[in-house]
């Protein structure tokens, strides 16, 4: 089930009190632990050898018609050290410069809506084969990129984790009639 986060014109976003807490906790664990130890186990850096888990997207970067109604073929793959999948982990997938490019792409929501919502990034589990398809939720409108003056990347990361796995660059673009 996806889970999103957008503040859109309702007060706090769960997002901005989820960061604002995070920039807390560590003053009161030094407050409460009193102790070093516990700052630098938080902040330890992760263990020589590659033990972080890898994410891929299927292609570097995709291309869509605003004539064509849906986006297509955007999967992401996440796995081990070891290469083998990942199942069950939440990832983030978000799209950089969301709010110039609204008009180009989106995620779209409708689950427990009346209508469905446009969101600039979306949480989704991985399935037992490690991969995550996009396409039930990616949109893109009639408004190329180029009109926005951006160039979007659509990114994935793992929920709770600031390194990103992968990046995909996107574009909408107008099409061409041919007479």
């Amino acid at each position: 089930m996806p889970e999103w986060v957008d503040g859109e014109g309702r007060g706090p976003s769960r997002r901005s009190l989820l960061r604002t807490a995070g920039a807390l906790l560590p003053g009161l664990v030094l407050g409460v632990g009193g102790t070093v130890g516990t700052a630098s186990a938080a902040s330890a850096p992760p263990a020589a050898g590659g033990t972080e888990p890898r994410g891929t997207f299927s292609s570097p970067g995709y291309s869509w018609a605003t004539t064509t109604s849906a986006t297509t073929g955007v999967v992401f793959t996440l796995t081990g050290p070891d290469g083998g999948p990942l199942p069950g982990r939440r990832v983030r997938f978000s799209l950089s410069s969301f709010h110039t490019a609204r008009a180009s792409l989106w995620f779209e929501v409708s689950e427990g809506r009346k209508s469905p919502g446009r969101y600039g990034y979306l949480d989704l589990d991985t399935d037992a084969g490690g991969t995550v398809v996009l396409d039930p939720w990616l949109r893109h409108g009639a408004v190329p990129t180029t009109a926005s003056g951006v160039r979007p990347v659509l990114r994935a990361q793992l929920v709770g984790s600031e390194a990103i796995l992968a990046t995909s660059h996107l574009s909408v673009s107008e099409s061409r009639s041919t007479r």
